[in-house]
């Protein structure tokens, strides 16, 4: 015990000492009783003298987990003026640590980048982890009143993502070019017509669906769910039959990305210069689904 305390000094930048006091409550601060005399010296807890001897792994390491835990932004979809800056339900601000020095700035820019500003720039856009964040497409105009660079994560609504042609025109669409990963979102109360505005006020929270369980209802039709591969309840007419398992619909939507892949790659085989050749995401995709609440936006405590 005596070794991890002394280690702790050392990062610290703390001389040695005989006696270490917690902290009192509501002052952040280490109380020291010095070798060389009777006195008690407070420093600041929060001072770290020797961080810069650690090794720039670790240091860029702790940087790393100094940023934001993953974020989900929802388009407010409240202008179709694509030269002004996307508006969303939440902003969140840029990672403070930024600002402590070059270093910091560095590994925050490495991980993200400003955009969805003034004329698709980064100029007065939101910081975004290209990692990490998401965008959430709860209604079709929150996806079509919205021009987002193309995100590595992204949540659909199921009113979507069950649907012919909706599903299939959403994954053809440059918006999923560079999608890595898709999470159907199943919201009960709430379909792909609503207006974006009943979301203000509320943050989803999410809970994570397991292959036996169903989504909901479907409208696939046959180009996209071959009849012959559906398993039927009583009837092709029977309600029962338009309710789809988790594992069905994965399956479905996977068929569909594959399909978009091969016929981006014949376009791009076909196109007759380097100008008509899109890039898109070539990988394979990993999908799943989450039911959604929406929980109230905790108000800010008065200064």
């Amino acid at each position: 015990m005596l070794k991890v305390f002394g280690a702790a000094r050392w990062l610290l930048g703390l001389p040695p000492a005989n006696a270490i006091e917690a902290p009192q409550p509501g002052k952040p601060s280490i109380l020291v009783k010095e070798h060389s005399s009777d006195c008690i010296r407070t420093v600041a807890a929060t001072t770290f003298h020797r961080f810069r001897e650690l090794p720039p792994e670790i240091r860029r390491g702790i940087w790393n987990l100094a940023l934001p835990p993953p974020r989900v932004y929802e388009p407010e979809a409240s202008s179709t003026d694509v030269l002004k800056p996307v508006k969303f339900l939440t902003e969140f601000p840029p990672p403070a640590m930024r600002e402590a020095c070059r270093e910091a700035y560095g590994v925050c820019m490495s991980r993200g980048c400003f955009q969805s500003g003034y004329w698709g720039s980064r100029m007065r856009g939101i910081w975004y982890n290209v990692f990490t964040d998401a965008i959430y497409y709860a209604c079709e105009m929150q996806c079509t009143r919205t021009q987002i660079e193309t995100p590595a994560t992204i949540y659909l609504s199921a009113d979507c993502a069950l649907r012919s042609p909706n599903c299939r025109d959403f994954l053809m669409s440059p918006k999923f070019d560079y999608c890595e990963r898709l999470i159907v979102a199943v919201y009960p109360p709430g379909s792909w017509e609503m207006d974006a505005k009943e979301l203000r006020g509320t943050e989803p929270v999410f809970r994570k669906i397991k292959d036996e369980e169903s989504v909901g209802y479907h409208e696939f039709d046959d180009t996209d769910w071959p009849m012959e591969e559906r398993q039927v309840v009583e009837g092709y007419d029977a309600p029962e039959s338009d309710v789809i398992g988790w594992e069905d619909a994965k399956e479905v939507i996977l068929n569909i990305f594959e399909r978009r892949k091969e016929i981006l790659r014949e376009i791009n085989e076909e196109g007759p210069s380097e100008i008509t050749v899109r890039e898109y995401h070539e990988g394979d995709l990993e999908v799943e689904a989450v039911e959604v609440f929406r929980t109230p936006i905790p108000k800010a405590l008065p200064a």
